[in-house]
């Protein structure tokens, strides 16, 4: 029995429902369909199929049994039609299911009966045909309802938690009836039909329980009913009531590729079972927890399910899953029987001996739970999505119907098949070793096959499968899902900021929708982190949001949504950005400067450089250090510009550091003239770096100037020494002997604490080494060390550590390259 028409639906009432009502209708509809899913794990499945080949059908019979409901999937166009001209679908759901679930106490009498032995197949298909066709009945009926409580945008996710509930009480419901049946076939306990029987009998109770319950819930109503001129008139009327879905050219699409896939899952789906039983020879426990396999993974992914089809439509999801469940046929070839019926054993030396053909089941059936899980969620969501309200029951009528003929002849077609073959002799060894395996793969491959059918579909607002997988790629799904719930539910403001944060640190793109709400939450911390992790997404999805807020000072976060804007780096940011950084105000003014500096426009460097020269000193910083950040030429020669025109010391700094970060030698003598004309120590301080960061790489010379006195002098006493050895190893000449003797001296001098004469010596080495200078880039380094004590002999200025420092840190360096190529 399917899930859709296992819940009673509820009748009409008189004045429209209100949230409180509708929230209780879905809370009862959610216990209804747990305990319904006890009622239908105790009536199919395995335990179907045991009962059946106890009673003695054939593989040929057990085709026609599950053929059975989907034949009688052709009642619903009556039911539907019926049900909108004279209403009350309370009554007839409620009813119908409870008879069909009744009917299961005479299946459980057969072979208490004084029926023939003959008679009891015959018995069992007939009051399997009743049931099924009775629940068949309901099945539009509660479709219809069903679609007109739940919201569509969510839809996905409240049946995906709903089918994840309900998933858990029938995993448990069925490992413990495969436990019973196993135990009591062990110790005695009871005969097979008294197995049988008392599991039936559960699902019978389970069932009047399920009439109760289904009686309390509230109808919404007029819900999908047909105008009233569209029944009224006999016949003619009726045909063209029917003929609705069947002329909508994008729906037939849907009920083909529905009727299709079902071709493909039921041509082998009884024999997966049978299989198992018959040629693995697993015991019902062992079949229950392989199945609690596939359950567990579909209770994991439901949710996840549930939300990407809401966010991103049925129809990409529908793809993706159904892209999952055309493995499991060809995996199910790797399995044989390996004398082991439970998951394990001990032999009579107590030796363990795992099964590894159940560890294949297991894997196999996690594919299948994850993929099967989605197929069934998005199946449903997309059918009564694409389906007009006023004639959604007669929409779900043909496709149940269309879908039911295909169903029934897919089974029937297998087990004629399995007939046919009954006579061939397969090889004990290779991949196809049986009939069964022969339909798995038939299987397998019209899966695949009626798969190209579904891009030819539309589905409002869906996006694109290639879309949705790169989104996925992207992200930990999982944990984003996780995370996202955090943001949306009403937890605390910390717990949602702190979901955020962790959205940002995943980079989660599947988060963007979410996130954007987020900018708008009560909690301005909230806020301030959606728009962060907007940023640290990148995606242009958020642009028209952060734009939106960087707009409006009342939001608070326009700072913040300056830095995401800047990092997502998209042109269509630029203009906001621009009309930020030069109105302000301030906070805004400076965030939005430091986001253009991030981006790769090529319009962004005339905009900094104007901000450059702006009056306010810490709007020129703040575009002088994002300009720093684009490392283009045009900045460099910007700033070089600049610095020959400033007259703020702080300023000063700044520009030359930006210089050190991105010039070249262009900057060196621009810099050397800034030098020359400050008296600030901290600016020749960040003057010195910013050379040193020309000449060995950025902050390559800052290491340096954060030593500590003592060992500033095991620096110059190391850099000396060094340059000595280097000149030593070479070929002996008049310039390296001059070199040599130029650091003894120097060496001397620093250790008599004469830092002008060191200097000095670090000077005339410089002179001395130039002409052996390979590259037009070092010999412009080594002017620096004479240029710094030319400037000291012009000012009478004393000599720092630092200017020497950088001096011997020069010739280090040029010394390093020329000797070493």
């Amino acid at each position: 029995m399917s899930d859709q028409a296992s819940n009673p639906a509820i009748p009409s009432d008189q004045m429209p429902l209100n949230r409180m009502q509708i929230r209780k209708a879905l809370r009862l509809w959610s216990v209804e369909g747990s305990v319904t899913v006890v009622q239908t794990t105790l009536t199919s499945g395995v335990i179907q199929t045991g009962f059946a080949i106890y009673l003695g059908c054939s593989d040929f019979i057990i085709s026609l049994l599950a053929a059975i409901p989907a034949f009688v999937g052709l009642l619903q166009l009556f039911s539907s039609y019926f049900a909108q001209r004279y209403g009350n679908r309370k009554a007839i759901v409620r009813y119908t299911c409870a008879a069909s679930r009744l009917l299961w106490l005479p299946m459980l009498l057969i072979p208490f009966s004084m029926l023939p032995h003959k008679a009891w197949v015959p018995a069992f298909l007939l009051l399997t045909l009743l049931s099924s066709a009775l629940i068949n009945i309901a099945n539009p009926l509660w479709t219809a309802w069903i679609s007109d409580l739940v919201p569509e945008n969510h839809r996905g996710r409240y049946f995906g938690v709903k089918n994840m509930y309900g998933g858990i009480v029938g995993m448990l419901a069925s490992v413990a009836a495969g436990y019973f049946l196993d135990a009591v076939k062990k110790h005695r306990l009871l005969t097979d039909p008294a197995a049988f029987g008392t599991l039936f009998g559960i699902s019978v109770l389970c069932g009047i329980v399920s009439f109760f319950l289904g009686g309390a819930s509230p109808d919404v109503p007029g819900g999908g009913t047909a105008n009233a001129e569209d029944l009224s008139s006999g016949t003619r009327a009726a045909i063209a009531y029917y003929k609705k879905p069947f002329v909508d050219k994008n729906f037939l699409k849907i009920i083909m590729f529905y009727a299709g896939f079902l071709v493909a899952q039921s041509i082998a789906g009884q024999f997966f079972v049978v299989n198992q039983i018959k040629y693995l020879r697993l015991n019902y426990t062992a079949f229950q927890l392989l199945a609690a396999v596939s359950s567990l993974a579909s209770l994991a992914v439901m949710p996840l399910w549930g939300y990407l089809a809401d966010k991103y439509g049925n129809k990409p999801i529908l793809m993706i899953s159904c892209a999952l469940v055309i493995i499991p046929p060809f995996q199910w070839l790797l399995s044989s029987p390996d004398g082991i019926p439970g998951l394990w054993m001990f032999d009579a030396h107590h030796v363990l001996h795992i099964s590894y053909d159940k560890l294949n089941i297991a894997v196999l059936n996690t594919i299948a739970g994850v993929g099967w899980a989605g197929v069934g969620l998005t199946q449903f969501n997309m059918m009564i999505g694409e389906a007009p309200p006023e004639n959604r029951t007669v929409y779900v009528s043909a496709i149940a119907a269309v879908s039911g003929l295909a169903g029934g002849i897919a089974p029937v077609a297998g087990g004629a098949l399995l007939t046919l073959m009954r006579h061939v002799t397969f090889p004990t060894h290779g991949p196809i070793r049986n009939g069964y395996h022969v339909l798995f793969v038939i299987s397998g491959i019209l899966r695949a096959g009626f798969l190209l059918m579904l891009p030819g579909i539309d589905e409002r607002g869906s996006t694109t499968t290639g879309y949705v997988l790169g989104q996925l790629r992207s992200s930990r799904p999982l944990a984003s899902i996780t995370n996202i719930r955090k943001l949306t539910r009403p937890n605390s403001a910390v717990e949602r900021q702190r979901a955020a944060q962790n959205l940002a640190r995943i980079k989660s793109p599947v988060a963007v929708e979410e996130l954007v709400k987020a900018l708008d939450d009560v909690s301005l911390p909230v806020r301030e982190q959606a728009a962060l992790a907007l940023g640290e997404i990148g995606d242009v999805r958020a642009l028209p949001s952060l734009v939106a807020k960087l707009k409006d000072p009342a939001a608070g976060i326009t700072s913040h949504a300056a830095i995401a804007l800047g990092k997502i780096g998209s042109g269509v940011a630029f203009p906001a950005l621009a009309a930020a950084a030069q109105l302000g105000p301030p906070s805004r003014q400076l965030a939005a400067i430091e986001a253009l500096g991030q981006m790769e426009d090529t319009r962004v460097t005339g905009i900094l450089v104007l901000l450059a020269s702006n009056h306010d000193p810490a709007v020129r910083v703040v575009a002088i250090r994002s300009l720093s950040e684009r490392e283009d030429p045009d900045s460099e020669i910007a700033l070089v510009a600049r610095l020959k025109l400033e007259t703020d010391h702080a300023t000063i700094a700044v520009i030359s550091d930006s210089l050190g970060r991105l010039g070249t030698g262009y900057s060196i003598s621009p810099l050397l003239d800034a030098l020359r004309g400050s008296s600030s120590p901290t600016v020749r301080k960040a003057i010195l770096n910013s050379l040193g960061s020309l000449v060995g790489g950025r902050d390559a010379f800052y290491p340096i100037l954060a030593l500590d006195p003592h060992a500033r002098d095991e620096m110059v006493s190391k850099m000396l020494i060094s340059i000595q050895k280097r000149y030593r190893r070479s070929q002996p000449n008049f310039d390296a002997n001059d070199v040599a003797a130029l650091c003894r001296h120097a060496v001397v001098s620093y250790a008599q604490n004469d830092i002008y004469s060191c200097l000095a010596k670090a000077s005339e080495i410089s002179c001395v080494i130039i002409s052996d200078a390979q590259s037009q880039t070092s010999r412009s380094n080594l002017t620096i060390p004479t240029e710094i004590k030319r400037q000291i002999d012009d000012t009478e200025q004393d000599v720092t550590m630092d200017e020497l420092l950088l001096c011997l840190f020069i010739l280090s360096r040029v010394s390093d390259g020329s000797r070493e190529r």
